[in-house]
């Protein structure tokens, strides 16, 4: 019987390891998703200012800081 009991220990170590390992692997999933809608909602901006600076130019202007 104590081998079963020493088995038992073992299996129940492994699954504290693997349920610990889960736990930090959703943290950490969930911190990239946090950045990756960060970084979403930025790009999205970005490419809202960058439509606005190139549909607001006029074929007769030169680049952004240059003066005729």
């Amino acid at each position: 019987m104590a081998e079963i009991d020493d088995r038992m220990n073992v299996l129940e170590g492994y699954i504290a390891e693997q349920d610990k390992t889960i736990q930090e692997l959703s943290d950490v999933l969930a911190e990239q998703w946090q950045v990756i809608e960060k970084l979403t909602k930025r790009l999205e901006r970005s490419e809202r200012v960058i439509e606005e600076i190139v549909s607001g130019q006029d074929d007769n202007v030169g680049p952004v800081g240059f003066v005729s």
